[in-house]
C-alpha cells in the first residue's frame, strides 16, 4: 500500500501507520488483501458536507498509476472514523458490495486497539492551526460590503440588470460620469461583474480613481452635467 498523494491535514507516514493497522486488523478474518503491496490511496482534505468520505474501486487496483482508493477527512474527523472509514474503503476493495458488509466494519475492540495505540494529535500537519484559525472565519457578505461603500460614496451606484434567471450581472458605475458616453468602453469591465465579490473589487478600483481619471483625461470630458454632490 502506498498513499500517492496527500493533501489533508494529517501527516503521511501517521495515516500509513493507521491504514497498515486497520489491514491488519481486517486481515484476520479476511486474510490479507491479495493486491496490498499495490494499492495506491489518495488522502484528501474536506472542508465541506460530512466529516469523512471515500470511495474505492471493486475488487481490484489498476497499474496505471492513478489512485484505486479516495479517503477525505475533516481536520474535526475523530480517530475512529478516520479508522471506520478507510476499513470501509478496504472492504470495497476486497470485492464486497455494501449489502455484503456492516457500513463500520471494525468491532469495538478494534476501535480500542487503535485508540491505545495511536494519539490523533499526533497526526496534525504542523499548519493545522493556521487553517483552523482561517476556517473559523466569518465569510464576508460581500453584498453588505459593496452597499456600505455605497452609502459612503454618493456618486457610487450598483445596479443588478433584470432578466438574468441563474445569473446576475452587476454594473457597477461612477455617477459622476456620463454613462452614455462611456457606455460602450464600461462594458469591458462591467461584463466580468456577476458576483458582489466581483463587483466589490472593482468598485475599490473607482474608489481609488486611476481608472476614472484616465478615461476622462484627467476629468475634462465624459462627465455628467447634471452630477450634483
Amino acid at each position: 500500500m502506498k498513499i500517492i498523494k496527500n493533501t489533508s491535514l494529517f501527516q503521511t507516514k501517521k495515516l500509513n501507520s493507521l491504514f497498515c493497522h486497520v489491514h491488519n486488523q481486517l486481515a484476520k478474518d479476511e486474510g490479507r488483501l491479495p493486491h496490498w503491496k499495490s494499492l495506491k490511496i489518495q488522502v484528501m482534505d474536506k472542508v465541506k458536507g460530512r466529516h469523512a468520505s471515500g470511495c474505492a474501486y471493486l475488487g481490484k487496483v489498476y497499474s496505471r498509476g492513478e489512485p484505486d482508493m479516495w479517503c477525505s477527512y475533516n481536520v474535526e474527523t475523530t480517530l475512529e472514523r478516520m479508522a471506520q472509514l478507510f476499513a470501509h474503503e478496504l472492504m470495497h476493495s476486497y470485492g464486497y458490495r455494501h449489502s455484503q458488509f456492516r457500513s463500520n466494519p471494525l468491532e469495538p475492540h478494534h476501535i480500542e486497539e487503535i485508540n491505545k495505540k495511536f494519539n490523533k494529535e499526533d497526526f496534525y500537519k504542523s499548519n493545522v492551526d493556521k487553517v483552523k484559525a482561517q476556517r473559523k472565519k466569518p465569510k464576508r457578505d460581500y453584498y453588505k460590503a459593496c452597499m456600505k461603500l455605497q452609502f459612503e460614496h454618493s456618486w457610487l451606484t450598483f445596479y443588478v440588470k433584470p432578466g438574468y434567471e441563474h445569473d446576475q450581472e452587476i454594473e457597477v458605475f461612477d455617477d459622476r460620469l456620463d454613462f452614455e458616453y462611456f457606455y460602450d468602453d464600461w462594458l469591458t469591465y462591467t461584463d466580468n461583474t456577476w458576483t458582489w465579490c466581483q463587483a466589490y473589487n472593482f468598485a475599490q478600483v473607482l474608489i481609488r480613481g486611476t481608472l476614472q481619471k484616465h478615461k476622462t483625461q484627467n476629468y475634462t470630458v465624459g462627465m455628467n452635467a447634471d452630477w450634483e454632490e
